[in-house]
């Protein structure tokens, strides 16, 4: 391998175009091609950032041998590109998620990064969010107890399925759902939170209401091998003035968490994690220590909850050991590339870079992550429960 890895992007929409800028910095890349079916857009991109622009991605894989190759086409459209690149000889990929809208075109990327022995990970960018590990910790160290109920909202202004991507945005938005756009956003999420815990069952309802050309919403019941339910839920039907509204909330048998990853209208961002009554303030400030090591600054509290509702009040005398963020730590959208490179660098799914987090996302969890959302739809379409084997 070169002592820079060569890489190249196919797809230079609105991520593409990102994508293109952190390689071009990146020291430890080169970017050598970008390639889009839009001959407009991607010589413009490929002009602006000085390497070849092509029309067709396979022109792109015969021009150059690449060491890494970026699929940041419309959902619907990773497979084709993938197992292009694959079939060049590209021994690294990364796919945007969702990995792919059919099992089928998931299974068929899987087996071909199989066959060619190639390695694959999919931009779950909210894994590197730091409260998003922030709740993975309290999760897998087992602070809240056994974790019997969860939700999970994810909604998008209207915006986006009829303007964002301008004249094609219609078009976009037709060929995907919130079910693939914003609920594969979750469903990785709940599974790296709540690893190795696998979803079984699918219960989900949608409607056709508001938009006509794509689904509304999702709204659906998962059920893991633990006991586990999660509801997960994802419109973009809503005229608001955020682009994004996204909470998360877990119930253990002896903490709960509460996420405000993306606050609405009157909601501030932040995170708070009631764990358990037994954890003394020795055991507090040291998961606040292990927490900064990996990057993620909360605060260690202690307290007296004071629940009041108009004349009913609820106080006690009982201690509240928590752990909290206030405000909104954006991660921005390309936040686990970089341990992808080293991943790559240092031939491992776990850099030092990504230390006691889990592997990184490969092709294998966005499969994963294409069946749970299929079977949603599935779910919705029949108005049945969906068993996943």
């Amino acid at each position: 391998m070169a002592s820079k890895l060569n890489v190249g992007v196919i797809g230079v929409g609105i991520l593409g175009e990102q994508y293109v800028k952190f390689f071009r910095e990146h020291p430890a890349t080169q970017l050598r091609g970008v390639a889009d079916i839009r001959a407009d857009v991607a010589a413009r991109v490929g002009a602006g950032a000085n390497v070849p622009a092509y029309s067709d991605c396979r022109d792109m894989l015969k021009a150059e041998a690449f060491d890494l190759v970026v699929v940041a086409t419309p959902d619907p459209a990773h497979r084709d590109p993938a197992l292009a690149a694959l079939a060049a000889g590209v021994p690294n990929l990364i796919l945007e998620k969702p990995l792919a809208t059919t099992v089928a075109d998931a299974l068929a990327i899987c087996d071909a990064v199989a066959q060619h022995k190639a390695r694959a990970f999919v931009n779950f960018a909210n894994r590197a969010a730091p409260l998003d590990l922030a709740s993975r910790y309290v999760i897998q160290g087992g602070l809240l107890g056994p974790v019997v109920y969860g939700e999970a909202r994810l909604d998008d202004n209207i915006i986006v399925p009829t303007g964002l991507w301008g004249e094609r945005s219609r078009a976009w938005a037709a060929g995907s759902s919130t079910a693939h756009f914003l609920l594969s956003h979750v469903v990785d999420l709940l599974r790296w939170y709540f690893a190795p815990a696998e979803v079984t069952e699918v219960y989900a309802i949608s409607q056709r209401q508001a938009l006509g050309f794509t689904p509304d919403l999702y709204d659906a019941f998962l059920t893991f091998d633990t006991g586990l339910k999660v509801r997960v839920k994802a419109e973009w039907i809503k005229h608001i003035d955020e682009l994004v509204e996204f909470y998360l909330c877990f119930s253990g048998r002896a903490g709960s968490l509460i996420y405000n990853k993306r606050g609405g209208f009157g909601t501030a961002p932040g995170w708070r994690a009631n764990v358990a009554e037994t954890t003394t303030a020795e055991q507090l400030v040291a998961h606040q220590d292990a927490l900064l090591a990996q990057g993620v600054k909360v605060a260690a509290l202690l307290h007296r909850p004071s629940p009041v509702a108009g004349l009913l009040s609820a106080g006690g005398d009982k201690v509240q050991p928590s752990l909290e963020f206030r405000g909104d730590p954006t991660a921005g959208l390309l936040p686990l590339v970089g341990h992808f490179i080293n991943a790559i660098l240092e031939g491992t799914l776990t850099p030092t870079s990504w230390r006691d987090r889990g592997p990184l996302p490969t092709h294998l969890d966005g499969l994963k992550q294409t069946q749970v959302v299929a079977a949603i739809i599935e779910s919705a379409e029949t108005g049945r429960v969906v068993s996943l084997d």
